[in-house]
């Protein structure tokens, strides 16, 4: 299958870096070492560099690369964290290989089967390590080509997507942006009147609601 890497989930920002070290959970000094940003390692999550401090720089495969990096760490040393993912990248020819989810999956399993030499720090048996990075995948939403289209985040039902919004976080039934929503809400409209402005159920709004104060910042 042809892939056009022009594509906006592998060309267009959508994410700081501070975004990308939020979503996956990591503290943003190891996640500016993985976008290149510290000297102390090369550059291992893509990046789209803007002309403007503060712009969001990471595409969408970026976002994935550091998820995979995030599972991958808690098992390796940082150094063989490095040396896993140029492996990976080699092995397969792929240039997002940490972005694809067959690679990630059966390609991670088959990188502890085939080299063991290679992960023998590794302090799980190779099924859990599977069962580890099959669980990081839950958040993503895959193409037929394995690469993903969308990263789902923590509010129910919501998702990055950069076909829609530009990338900023919508619904995914019916695209409604959060950041509409955040903005009813804080002008003072009631649940009852952002469900029928928005065509939203109640459980939707109050899930927004519950996380008003992430989303504000990430939305």
């Amino acid at each position: 299958m042809d892939i056009d890497y022009r594509e906006p989930r592998f060309a267009t920002p959508i994410c700081t870096v501070k975004d990308v070290a939020d979503l996956v959970g990591m503290p943003l000094d190891t996640v500016q070492t993985w976008a290149g940003q510290r000297a102390s390692r090369r550059q291992m999550i893509t990046r789209v560099p803007q002309g403007h401090r503060g712009w969001p720089s990471v595409p969408l495969v970026g976002l994935v690369e550091a998820n995979t990096l995030r599972t991958l760490r808690e098992m390796l040393a940082p150094s063989e964290v490095e040396a896993a993912a140029a492996w990976i990248r080699q092995k397969y020819d792929a240039p997002f290989a940490l972005a694809n989810k067959r690679l990630v999956t059966d390609g991670a399993y088959a990188y502890v089967r085939e080299n063991p030499s290679d992960l023998y720090r590794v302090s799980t048996q190779q099924r859990a390590f599977v069962e580890v990075l099959e669980e990081h995948l839950e958040p993503l939403v895959f193409e037929d080509d394995d690469y993903p289209v969308a990263f789902e985040v923590r509010i129910p039902g919501v998702s990055i997507d950069p076909r829609f919004n530009a990338g900023r976080m919508p619904f995914i039934r019916n695209r409604v942006p959060v950041f509409a929503v955040l903005g009813s809400l804080a002008g003072g409209d009631s649940v009852d009147e952002v469900m029928q402005q928005y065509g939203l159920t109640m459980q939707e709004v109050a899930a927004v609601d519950e996380h008003r104060e992430w989303a504000a910042a990430a939305a």
